[in-house]
C-alpha cells in the first residue's frame, strides 16, 4: 500500500504536518517509535503525580492557537503566563517584565552601568524595531516566516491569570536590501558588545544569557529572546503542551490519517536522488510520494540515510555541527507545607548558589551551576493529589559525564542506578539552600539523565534544545530554516528543523511541520 506521506515520529512537528496535510485530503501515516505520543512533550505518572518529559511552556500562545484552529474544531485554548526569576550571588530579579521596566530595575540595581545599560537596550531596541513585522531568514520559506503580532501581548493580562490569546497570521518578504543589515546581527556574537559597554561580569551575563552564563547568542538571537521574554511572554496551555499533542492526533485521525506508535522506522528509502519510503524495524517495506521526518536531523542524516544517498558537504556539515547539550532532570512530588518558597517569586527560578571560575567546574558541581526550578503544579494543579505540589529541576549535565554507563539502547552497566540516586540528591540538596525543608518534602522521586534522553527522548547524545546557539558553529548551514533537505521529497519538521529556535521550540516545531505540509501539499497539487 502507498501513502502520498509518511511522517516519521510523532513528536509535535510530526503530528502537525500529519493533521495538516490529511486535512487536505492526503492519504498520511505517522510511524512512532515509542509506546505513546509526543515525543518529549507528553507526560509520564509516577504515584499520582505526572510529570512533563520535556518542555515546560513557551512563547507565541497566539501562534500555537492560530495553528491549533487551523486543524482542529475544539474548544479554544487559554493560556497562564509563567515568570522568571534569578538568584545568584548579589542578585535577585524577576525579569520577565517590560525591557523598560528591566532596564529601570537594572539601573537602581547597578547605577554605576547606567551608561552601558542605555547603549545596550538602545541596541536591542534598535534591532527590534528592525525585525518588527518581517520575515527573516531562510529562503526556501519564500517569505512564509510569520509576521510578528501585536495581539500577543495583552498588556489586561495580569501575572499568572488565564487569557485567550489571538494573532495573525500574515506571512511577509523582506527585500534583500533590507535583509542585509537582519543577517550580520544573526552572524554577530552578542559578547563583544556587552563586554564593552558593560563591566560587572554578573549584570553581563544576566543580560546575554538571562542567567549565570556568559553571553553565546547572536546580537539577533539575543534581542528576539529577551523581547519573547519581555514582551511576547512565556504561557502554559490549559490543556497541557500533551493536550496539544492528544488534538493533533486526533485531526489526524479524524481526517483520515494513521499513527501507529510502538513502529520504529531504521531506514529512509532513496531510489533515483528522491526519498520513496521507509523500511520499519519489523522488516517492512512502506512506500510513499514523500518523506517527513520528525526524527531529529542527525539520527535522520546520520543513521536513517545511506551515506551515499546524501550529498558529502551536507552530511559532513550535519555531522560537525553541534547541538546544544544535555541536562539533569529530577521529578519532585513534594508535601508543600514542609517547604519555605518564600525567596520564591515566580514559576521559574534559575537558582545558582556560587560563582566560580569554570576551570574548576566539574560535572557535579551542582553548587556553581545555574539550576532551574519550576513549581509545576502552579501551572497544572490537575496533574498533582490533593494538597501537593510537583517541582521540575533541571541542570545542564554533559552527555560525556554519564556515556560510560551505557551499555546499549536503554540497558546500564550495573551501577549505574546507584550513580544516578547520588546526583539526584545531591542536586536537591543544592537547590534545599533557596528552598529549606525541600528534601524532606520529597514523597515521590525521578531522573532523566543525558542517556534517558537519547534512549527514551530519541535525541543524540541527549541534546535538549535544538542546534548550538553560537552563531559561529552554527554558520554552516546556509538557510535557518531546514524543513527542505537535499534529498528530493524528504523534509524535516520539528525543533532540529530550523537552525535556530526563531519562535521558541513549541511554536518553531509546530511552524516547520506546517512549512513541510505546505510544500507537500504544493508539490501534490
Amino acid at each position: 500500500m502507498a501513502y502520498d506521506t509518511i511522517v516519521i515520529g510523532a513528536g509535535v512537528g510530526g503530528l502537525y504536518a500529519a493533521a495538516k496535510l490529511a486535512r487536505a485530503g492526503l492519504k498520511v501515516l505517522v510511524l512512532e517509535k515509542n509506546p505513546h505520543i509526543g515525543g518529549t512533550s507528553y507526560l509520564f505518572r509516577r504515584g499520582g503525580y505526572s510529570f512533563p518529559m520535556g518542555p515546560l511552556a513557551f512563547g507565541y500562545p497566539g501562534r500555537v492557537e492560530s495553528f491549533m484552529e487551523d486543524i482542529s474544531l475544539e474548544d479554544e485554548i487559554e493560556f497562564r503566563r509563567n515568570h522568571f526569576q534569578l538568584i545568584a550571588p548579589d542578585l535577585d530579579i524577576v525579569y520577565s517584565q517590560p525591557l523598560a521596566g528591566l532596564e529601570e530595575d537594572l539601573r537602581l540595581l547597578f547605577p554605576e552601568e547606567s551608561d552601558g545599560l542605555r547603549r545596550v537596550f538602545a541596541e536591542m531596541r534598535k534591532i527590534l524595531n528592525a525585525v518588527k513585522g518581517r520575515a527573516f531568514g531562510s529562503p526556501l520559506a519564500r517569505g512564509l516566516y510569520p509576521r510578528a503580532s501585536t495581539a500577543e501581548v495583552d498588556p489586561r493580562v495580569k501575572p499568572g491569570a488565564p487569557a485567550a490569546v489571538e494573532s495573525t497570521e500574515e506571512p511577509v518578504v523582506i527585500p534583500a536590501a533590507s535583509a542585509s543589515p537582519i543577517l550580520a546581527w544573526a552572524s554577530t556574537s552578542s559578547r563583544p558588545l556587552l563586554e564593552s559597554q558593560i563591566s560587572n561580569a554578573i549584570l553581563r551575563n544576566l543580560i546575554g544569557s538571562m542567567g549565570t552564563e556568559p553571553p553565546d547568542m547572536s546580537l539577533l538571537n539575543l534581542s528576539l529572546t529577551w523581547r519573547v521574554m519581555s514582551e511576547v511572554g512565556i504561557w502554559f496551555p490549559s490543556i497541557g503542551i500533551h493536550g496539544l499533542c492528544r488534538r493533533m492526533a486526533a485531526a489526524v485521525g479524524f481526517s483520515g490519517g494513521e499513527i501507529r506508535t510502538g513502529e520504529p522506522v531504521t531506514k529512509i528509502l532513496v531510489a533515483g536522488g528522491r526519498a520513496v519510503g521507509v523500511l520499519t524495524a519489523r522488516g517492512v517495506e512502506l512506500r510513499a510520494s514523500h518523506v517527513v521526518s520528525n526524527a531529529d536531523y542527525k539520527k535522520t542524516f546520520l543513521e536513517l540515510i545511506a551515506p551515499e544517498d546524501v550529498p558529502p558537504d551536507h552530511l559532513a556539515l550535519v555531522r560537525d555541527t553541534p547541538y546544544t547539550e544535555s541536562e539533569l532532570c529530577v521529578y519532585c512530588g513534594v508535601k508543600p507545607g514542609r517547604v519555605d518558597f518564600r525567596r520564591m517569586r515566580a514559576t521559574h527560578l534559575f537558582y545558582r548558589r556560587v560563582i566560580r571560575p569554570d576551570a574548576d567546574r566539574k560535572a557535579d558541581d551542582f553548587d556553581n551551576m545555574e539550576i532551574e526550578v519550576c513549581r509545576f503544579s502552579d501551572d497544572a494543579p490537575e496533574t498533582v493529589p490533593k494538597g501537593r505540589a510537583s517541582l521540575v529541576l533541571r541542570v545542564p549535565f554533559a552527555y560525556e559525564a554519564v556515556a560510560a554507563w551505557r551499555a546499549g539502547e536503554k540497558k546500564r552497566k550495573a551501577g549505574y542506578c546507584e550513580e544516578k540516586n547520588r546526583l539526584v540528591w545531591k542536586l536537591i540538596r543544592t537547590v534545599e539552600t533557596v528552598l529549606p525543608g525541600l528534601a524532606d518534602a520529597v514523597e515521590i522521586i525521578d531522573a532523566a539523565t543525558p542517556l534517558t534522553y537519547r534512549d527514551w527522548g530519541q535525541r543524540t547524545l541527549g541534546s535538549i534544545a535544538g542546534w548550538s546557539w553560537s552563531p559561529e558553529t552554527a554558520a554552516g548551514f546556509r538557510d535557518r530554516l531546514l524543513v527542505r533537505t537535499p534529498v528530493d521529497r524528504l523534509y524535516a519538521a520539528g525543533v532540529y528543523a530550523a537552525r535556530e529556535l526563531f519562535l521558541g521550540g513549541v511554536p518553531t516545531a509546530l511552524y516547520t511541520g506546517s512549512l513541510a505540509a505546505d510544500l507537500i501539499i504544493h508539490a501534490s497539487v
